[in-house]
């Protein structure tokens, strides 16, 4: 079991569900009590802001439990479109997240694991699967857990490998959905009906015209890539950028999640290390 560093937003009030599904880019309201879904929240030019699990617990409490980012600046932001909403918007300073690859400690914690997007709650507890191989678990509430640097490296390096993206606050507002997979995820729809951003995830998807793609990279270096580092193709000129970034244990490689420019995603790769070597593209997430 170990910590992990995130933040967890709390929606509660009878309008709850509705204002996060007029704000978010998935159908909330479709989502049945205690399920989760992958969701997001874009800028009004269908950039991506914020990118969460929503949990649905009953018909008036939601918890977003951000990949990256600030809960209180998105606590802030979504305050200024509340208006007459019934729904109070709380950073959850008191919940801790924790993860496990160990389906023995989960199942000894919950008494069951939960099955895909569902949520096992047992004594204040929240559990939910990570979608993925090799499987995981999220448990969110007062859950006791080392910090192991080790450990939660080896967790990037499983979102990595299962094309899950961190959107850290220098990515906000940069990045198009379709970019880093969050359609794949199924993070946005484009029936629901109107939400910040609608207008061009829609153009994107009914019309065509997206032109980049995630792709997870590998090279060898010393260092580790932070996000928005630019990568470049030979002619130095920028191919794409980096999304998160981790280290595998077992061979010293970076592995990383970058959305490229699908022309340049055959050619060769560097990012601003000198010492890098060249910039291997292991697979494309579509």
């Amino acid at each position: 079991m170990i910590s992990l560093h995130s933040q967890v937003l709390e929606l509660t009030g009878v309008d709850a569900a509705a204002f996060a599904h007029a704000q978010f880019g998935n159908d909330v309201l479709a989502l049945p009590d205690g399920h989760w879904q992958w969701n997001a929240w874009l800028s009004p030019q269908g950039r991506v802001r914020a990118f969460f699990h929503l949990l649905r617990t009953d018909a008036v409490n939601l918890s977003l439990i951000l990949r990256g980012g600030d809960a209180e600046w998105l606590r802030a932001e979504l305050s200024r479109y509340v208006f007459r909403a019934k729904v109070q918007l709380r950073v959850a300073s008191d919940s801790r997240l924790c993860g496990s690859a160990d389906a023995a400690t989960v199942a000894a914690l919950t008494g069951a694991l939960p099955e895909p997007w569902a949520i096992v709650r047992k004594a204040g507890v929240s559990v939910l699967t990570v979608p993925g191989d090799p499987q995981r678990w999220l448990m969110l509430g007062s859950v006791d857990a080392a910090a192991d640097a080790a450990a939660l490296e080896r967790w990037r390096l499983a979102d990595i490998r299962a094309g899950i993206p961190w959107i850290d606050s220098e990515l906000r507002d940069h990045l198009l959905p379709q970019w880093i997979g969050l359609d794949r995820l199924g993070a946005i729809s484009v029936r629901k009906g109107c939400y910040p951003g609608q207008e061009i995830v829609a153009r994107l998807h009914f019309k065509g015209g997206n032109k980049r793609s995630l792709y997870r990279l590998c090279w060898r270096d010393n260092a580790v890539p932070r996000p928005g580092t630019p990568l470049r193709n030979e002619n130095a000129a920028e191919a794409g950028i980096v999304v998160t970034a981790a280290r595998a244990a077992d061979n010293g490689h970076v592995e990383a999640l970058a959305t490229l420019s699908d022309a340049a995603a055959d050619a060769p790769l560097q990012w601003e290390s000198s010492a890098a070597g060249s910039v291997e593209v292991i697979q494309r997430f579509a």
